[in-house]
């Protein structure tokens, strides 16, 4: 027996563009409005909707306005620290809505700080999105061979694409035993252009393998040894692939910002002052596990271990939600 109805409403501009692309979002937000008027008189009414991270939060507004007027219990989940990370006058309309009669739903501790130091927050609710990791998280066997980088993401510069490329630069300047494999979709020519020029200088030792499916994703995850991840995005929250290749044993090079320092722990790889100082750090760990293997094996056992407890906490949270949309 289900535990609520559900109703969905997309406000999203989806495939639309230009000026239509507002005009197919008002509709859509306006039909949403309506639905919660059709709905006031249910009782026990939540309503849950995800914080855009720009423009689009005028949307928010509009809808968040509309279920506190109608007395709807509203959580509000947020996936974005680029209003975190500088304090933004939609987010602050926003979180005036939602003191009275609003759950705002974050991802890590760093996102509850961030939010009460620039806004007027009321309850808060942590929600990891670990909840949706595989339950037993893959231990790694050693591997023969050269040290097996890996680099996957959406393919912007801003995601570490050439911060990457330049930590395989620098380690085979030494002479290291290393490689790099790059995958995920390009939205433009600037980073085919960047690993093509790459490749020139350095061969067969990287490699684009261009968008993976789920199970090609699975394979690349299970043949690496180390995963990339040296973000400077500014809407990087908890991503989805540090939380991964954690969950596949794989040790995390990565930047400590946003969720990130706090889902990666101690042992699991590296977490970079910043995008200028990262191959300087990460450099140490390479020379070490490409000359010590059983090393890689101890981080990468500590990587599974961290993962099996990051899930068990997002299952926890995620129970507790659910509690909590039924007390609302």
């Amino acid at each position: 027996m289900p535990h609520a109805d559900l109703r969905v409403s997309n406000i999203s501009p989806g495939r639309a563009t230009g000026l239509a692309r507002h005009f197919v979002r008002t509709a859509r937000t306006l039909a949403a409005m309506l639905r919660l008027v059709r709905y006031t008189p249910v009782k026990g009414r939540v309503l849950y909707m995800t914080a855009d991270g720009g423009a689009g939060m005028i949307y928010n507004i509009l809808v968040a306005a509309a279920g506190t007027l109608l007395g709807y219990r509203v959580f509000l989940h947020h996936h974005s620290f680029a209003y975190i990370d500088r304090k933004t006058s939609l987010m602050a309309a926003l979180s005036r809505i939602l003191v009275a009669r609003g759950t705002h739903v974050v991802l890590c501790p760093a996102m509850v700080n961030g939010l009460q130091a620039f806004y007027p927050i009321g309850a808060t609710f942590e929600l990891s999105s670990a909840a949706l990791l595989p339950p037993s998280p893959r231990k790694r066997r050693e591997t023969a061979g050269p040290l097996k980088m890996g680099f996957l993401s959406n393919l912007i510069i801003e995601k570490g694409l050439d911060t990457s490329i330049n930590l395989l630069l620098a380690a085979r300047s030494e002479g290291l035993d290393v490689t790099l494999t790059i995958a995920g979709r390009a939205p433009d020519q600037r980073p085919l252009d960047l690993i093509e020029a790459a490749q020139s200088e350095l061969g067969k030792v990287l490699s684009y393998v261009g968008p993976l499916s789920d199970e090609e994703k699975d394979r690349f995850l299970e043949e690496i040894d180390v995963f990339l991840f040296p973000s400077r995005y500014f809407n990087e929250a908890q991503p989805r692939a540090v939380l991964e290749a954690l969950a596949f044993g794989v040790p995390v090079l990565t930047i400590g910002r946003s969720c990130i320092t706090t889902d990666m722990g101690e042992g699991t790889g590296l977490c970079a002052a910043g995008s200028g100082s990262f191959v300087t750090e990460a450099l140490p760990f390479i020379r070490q596990w490409v000359g010590n293997k059983g090393a890689l094996a101890s981080v990468s056992d500590a990587a599974a271990d961290r993962s099996a407890t990051l899930h068990d906490l997002g299952q926890s949270q995620l129970k507790a939600l659910a509690d909590a949309f039924r007390a609302a």
